[in-house]
């Protein structure tokens, strides 16, 4: 019985260990803020936080919106 606890203490550990937090990522600033950015980000599927007419982005898509909207 021991060990099966072990075993499954041990898996939660490694699942809970793999797991990413999203709202923990960093946003970096992207550029001002238009229209037409706002557009291209939301169409190829970026999430983005505008505040005093600049636009940020997540660290980790960085360059999916090079790609996209450079």
């Amino acid at each position: 019985m021991k060990k099966m606890l072990v075993v499954f203490l041990s898996a939660v550990l490694l699942l809970q260990g793999c797991s990413t937090n999203e709202s923990a990522q960093k946003l970096v600033e992207w550029g001002e803020y238009s229209t037409s950015q706002e557009e291209r980000l939301k169409k190829n599927g970026i999430d983005f936080k505008v505040e005093d007419d600049t636009i940020y982005i997540e660290e980790k898509d960085l360059n999916k919106a090079a790609a996209c909207c450079s």
